[in-house]
């Protein structure tokens, strides 16, 4: 194998494809990535056996071929080269690295102990702009469950239905959703899986803005996301997503707009003074919303937002962090904050548009 690129495209398929490799003392190859050399492109792949990524890489290619090195090393010395072009060979299963000033040389194992990239059955499959997805998706992953009992809250449901895709996550404390548009609509069924929580983080993390369009397929319980420079295989969870609209507001009795910033900032210096509960106490007033938080230990703190308030006066109490959460999800400068009464959830949008929502429950009435 024999081929030179650019440093930087090389580096940022090492570093992807290092995410998604995993520690197995009786299978030594799933802490190595996989480098393929073929008619103008280099392929570089990692994967835990639970997903995997394969990332290309424009290349000038002189010879074909295969190594299989370990991923940390690769990447580490590939950050240490600069953007200068890399030329790269192998030599008895290693891979020489040069530069104009620098020349590494990575140890490599047998590429045949590489486990093999599962080949997907497209059953059903969607369209949708990457830095979109991606955004919605981090939008909502800070309410995927990280308890083991239900297996089916810890990842994330997409469900893709017309022209749309909503995904969603809760952990029966709060629950977020966001919806976007698709590139391609869908024609019969509904498709919907539910995407464990680590491939979802991946997702946000690989495809940027700059990804383009990535196509989502589903089939026989795995998931292929892919664009033009790579894509990602995982496998998905078993189960049911509960019916969760029900529990999503649609009614208040005391709703206010607040500045997005300024109640970030409310909380988490109420935050220094929250108990054991991380509770924090948020009240309704023709003076604005009040955010209380008292420790016995510690003391009391209380800070009040200037808001545009209607309806009743009401104090909820939250798990701070869970609001904060919230609030940090959404985009517009100007957000709403809707609740009924004490026992009840409130709701957090934005001001201009009601694409994403985040549902947070009470910690006790007041």
């Amino acid at each position: 194998m024999k081929f030179s690129c650019i440093t930087s495209h090389l580096t940022r398929a090492a570093g992807i494809a290092e995410r998604f490799c995993g520690k197995n003392i009786s299978l030594p190859a799933l802490s190595h990535v996989l480098v393929e050399a073929s008619d103008g492109v280099v392929v570089v792949t990692g994967t835990n056996l639970e997903h995997a990524v394969e990332w290309r890489v424009p290349a000038r290619v002189a010879r074909k071929g295969r190594v299989c090195l370990p991923a940390k090393v690769l990447s580490s010395i590939l950050q240490s080269f600069g953007d200068e072009k890399v030329e790269a060979e192998d030599e008895r299963g290693n891979l020489r690295l040069k530069t104009s000033s620098r020349d590494g040389r990575v140890n490599g194992m047998s590429p045949d102990d590489f486990p093999l990239v599962p080949k997907i059955k497209k059953t059903a499959a969607f369209s949708v702009d990457a830095g979109v997805v991606s955004a919605a998706i981090a939008r909502v992953l800070p309410a995927v469950s990280r308890s083991e009992f239900k297996p089916e809250l810890s990842g994330i449901m997409m469900r893709a239905a017309g022209d749309t895709l909503t995904m969603a996550a809760t952990d029966t404390f709060r629950l977020a959703e966001s919806v976007v548009s698709l590139k391609r609509s869908v024609a019969g069924d509904d498709i919907a899986c539910i995407v464990p929580e680590r491939t979802a983080q991946e997702i946000t993390r690989t495809f940027d803005q700059d990804a383009g369009v990535v196509e989502i397929a589903v089939g026989e319980n795995q998931l292929l996301a892919e664009t033009a420079d790579g894509r990602i295989v995982s496998r998905l969870i078993e189960g049911s997503f509960p019916d969760y609209r029900a529990i999503i507001p649609t009614g208040f009795t005391t709703s206010a707009y607040i500045k997005k910033n300024e109640l970030i900032a409310a909380i988490r210096s109420a935050s220094i003074f929250a108990s054991k509960l991380q509770e924090a106490t948020v009240r309704f007033s023709a003076q604005g919303l009040e955010v209380v938080s008292a420790n016995p230990d510690i003391g009391d703190y209380r800070v009040t937002v200037p808001a545009a308030f209607e309806g009743n006066e009401v104090a909820i109490s939250f798990n701070w962090r869970y609001l904060l959460d919230g609030v940090q999800s959404l985009e517009d400068e100007d957000v709403f904050f809707g609740c009924t009464r004490e026992s009840s959830p409130a709701l957090l949008r934005n001001k201009s548009h009601q694409r994403f929502s985040y549902v947070v429950m009470p910690i006790r009435a007041t």
